[in-house]
């Protein structure tokens, strides 16, 4: 009777372990704003450093217009070893007039995201295509022991002088 204690006690623990492992771990990532502070955005009241003062940096300035700034943020779940799953995520575009004062406000999230299409495409290359073999056998015979004991290119490494 005194060895099932052990045992059961050892059962409970890796129970427990096991049960703590699968709880999913949740990471918020990006911009987070104050509450509230992304709803007192207005268009044409606001200067580029009311909207900085108000909301903080944006996470990217659009490429070829920096009149538009994006806050980005998104909240990833995982369980143990798997792959990260994205369960929210919001992206706030604030578009500036030219005399820098906002124009518009527009909210995406999650269902607006587009799954993009990677190119499976391989640019070639010139040469010779090698087998695993010859990798491996490619060296044999290259090598030189003479040149090994420091007889052969390099720099001096000391000796003789001034």
């Amino acid at each position: 009777m005194r060895r099932s204690v052990p045992l059961a006690l050892a059962v409970a623990l890796l129970g427990s372990t096991l049960v703590g492992g699968c709880s999913p771990n949740i990471v918020q990532r990006g911009f987070t704003a104050t509450p509230g502070s992304v709803e007192k955005l207005e268009a044409g009241t606001q200067s580029r450093e009311d909207v900085v003062r108000l909301i903080g940096t944006p996470s990217a300035v659009a490429t070829f217009n920096p009149n538009v700034w994006y806050y980005i943020s998104e909240t990833q779940e995982s369980f143990a070893f798997l792959k990260p799953e994205i369960i929210e995520q919001k992206v706030i575009q604030v578009t500036f007039n030219e005399a820098g004062r906002v124009q518009a406000v527009k909210t995406y999230d999650l269902k607006d995201a587009q799954q993009i299409e990677m190119v499976e495409r391989i640019t070639p290359t010139s040469g010779k295509q090698l087998t695993v073999l010859e990798q491996i056998l490619g060296n044999v015979g290259k090598f030189n022991p003479a040149t090994s004991r420091g007889s052969g290119q390099g720099a001096p490494t000391g000796g003789g002088g001034i």
